[in-house]
This record gives structure tokens, C-alpha cells and sequence, in this order.
């Protein structure tokens, strides 16, 4: 216990770890995680040991954030703009525990994948000029679109001359706000809508279905539920995109022991699986990665 807080209090006391203390500082997490599973670190025990951390487990940090959660969930969409912005805090004594958040592979994750949208978003363009004779607009559904930064990054770049129209969906109020402005200058090209996911009636069909960080906080039957509900919105010769943290997720005990941060993680294999569970051939099925590997993404043709 007296080396577990030493530690910690070694870190607070220099404002954070430095790069050299991420291995050091993962293999203190390690241990940690076995004790806390096994049963060896009692509650009240680690409530104490995280208590060493002291503001930097405040919401002046992206981990204290985290672990405040003010808008009630994980995972939300100023969290989100966060780790997409790499944001830091200006104090000497936190900005490092930023720092150490951004490092991680899980963040870089989570920018890699606005960055894998994008491209796919780029793709349908350049694939639009040969449907329909290059005429009328093609359409695309984010579902959970939190922030919409990858929007307002793509449409930034190709403005009011392209060929992609967005609806995109968010059940918090906030995110919707918060989206509709950053992306205000292209409200013929993108419109937010506050909609829950499993009760969202879609008035049209989508060529490009796009769901990034929602499934992997849905259990199996949750899981194929929705999938089952989303895939009838798509278009013959569509797609469906659905992100999910992999298992093989390095930072997910950092995620869990100081954020309380909870995914169900899944393999290539349980993604597959799921689709044909909601009587999808293997046919239509792929998956893809991030550069990490740490997000997974399962395509389904339509």
C-alpha cells in the first residue's frame, strides 16, 4: 500500500508523468487491475490510493473530466472535442497529466477514427459522380454524431460543391447545440437531429450509415438489436460502418481504474459473429482497423 501511494505521490509531486514514466506508470496500472480483480485491493483501499492523485483527478484534467462525468455518461461529446483538440491545461502542475492522457493509444484511437470517417466520407464523394449520372445528392446517417468535428472538418474542405448530405443524430441535447454550431456555415449539407438511436424512424434511405462510439457501450442483444433497426435504413448497394474498441486495448485499464470508463471491448471475430447473428452473409462482411488497431470497424454491404 505504502509503495502503490509512494509512487503517485512521486508523480503529483513533479506535475505528472514524464514520457520516460509512461512504462512505469502502465505496469502501476497493471498491478493494480489484478489486485482490484482478485480481490487483493479492497474498495475502500483504492478510493485512498486514488485520493494521492489529488487535483489531478480533478475536472481541471481530461482524466478528471472523465471521471466527473458532467453530462452523467461517458464518453460525451466535450470529451470528445477534448482528445480530438488535444487540449492541455495552461497549470504547470496538471498540463502534464494532459499530456500522458494524449499519449495513450486509446485517445490517438479515437483520432485516427474521425480521420478513417473522413476518408470514407472522401470515397462515397468520388464514387457519387458515377450514380445517377453525377446528378442529386447522396445520403449519409451519423448515428451518435457527438461533437460533429469530422463533419465540420470535411465539410470545410469541400464546402457547398459536394455531393454528400448529412443527417446526423445525438440523444443529448448538448451535443446537439454544441454540433449545430461548430457546423452553422453548412446547413444545407448537414442537419442534427436529438433522436435515441433505437427509436430514431428514418424518412429516407442512406447510402453510408456511419456509427463510431455507440455500439461498443451496448451488450450482445443490445448490439444486434440496433443493428438489426439501422440496417434497414440503408440503400441497396450501401454500407454500414460501426466502430468498437478492440480487446486488445492497452490503455483500457487506465480507462477503467481512474475513469471509470466501461466498454464492452470485442474482437474481430465477436463483430463478425454478432452481424451473422442478426442474419447478415458472410458476404457483406468486413472489418477494418485504425492505425493503432485499437478501434475496430465492422463494414456491412448492403
Amino acid at each position: 500500500m505504502t509503495e502503490r501511494l509512494d509512487f503517485i505521490k512521486q508523480l503529483v509531486g513533479k506535475g505528472g508523468p514524464d514520457e520516460e514514466d509512461d512504462s512505469r506508470f502502465e505496469n502501476w496500472l497493471t498491478q493494480v487491475a489484478v489486485e482490484r480483480r482478485c480481490g487483493k485491493l479492497s474498495s475502500d483501499e483504492w478510493q485512498a490510493t486514488r485520493a494521492a492523485f489529488g487535483e489531478a483527478l480533478s475536472p481541471q484534467t481530461i482524466q478528471g473530466f472523465g471521471l466527473a462525468k458532467p453530462y452523467g455518461y461517458a464518453g460525451d461529446f466535450e470529451m470528445l472535442e477534448k482528445i480530438y483538440l488535444r487540449q492541455a491545461s495552461d497549470n504547470p502542475r496538471l498540463k502534464k497529466w494532459d499530456e500522458y492522457f494524449h499519449r495513450q493509444k486509446a485517445p490517438q484511437a479515437v483520432r485516427n477514427r474521425k480521420a478513417y470517417f473522413i476518408n470514407l466520407l472522401r470515397k462515397l464523394e468520388a464514387a457519387a459522380i458515377h450514380w445517377q449520372g453525377g446528378r442529386g445528392l447522396v445520403e449519409v446517417l451519423n448515428v451518435a454524431c457527438g461533437p460533429a468535428r469530422d463533419l465540420f472538418e470535411y465539410f470545410g474542405q469541400h464546402g457547398q460543391g459536394g455531393r454528400l448530405r448529412c443527417d446526423s443524430l445525438d440523444h443529448d441535447p448538448r451535443a446537439i447545440a454544441y454540433a449545430t454550431e461548430l457546423c452553422r456555415d453548412y446547413p444545407d449539407r448537414v442537419t442534427f437531429l436529438r433522436a435515441n438511436a433505437f427509436r430514431f424512424r428514418a424518412r429516407k434511405q442512406y447510402r453510408l450509415l456511419w456509427c463510431a462510439g455507440l455500439f461498443d457501450y451496448l451488450d450482445d442483444d443490445c448490439f444486434k438489436a440496433l443493428l438489426r433497426r439501422l440496417y434497414g435504413f440503408v440503400s441497396e448497394g450501401g454500407e454500414i460502418v460501426i466502430g468498437n474498441f478492440s480487446d486488445k486495448n492497452p490503455t483500457r485499464n487506465y480507462m477503467e481504474l481512474l475513469g471509470e470508463w466501461f466498454l464492452h471491448h470485442r474482437c474481430r471475430e465477436q463483430l463478425l459473429a454478432l452481424a451473422r447473428g442478426c442474419g447478415i452473409p458472410d458476404s457483406a462482411l468486413s472489418v477494418g482497423q485504425e492505425e493503432e488497431g485499437v478501434n475496430l470497424f465492422l463494414h456491412i454491404k448492403r
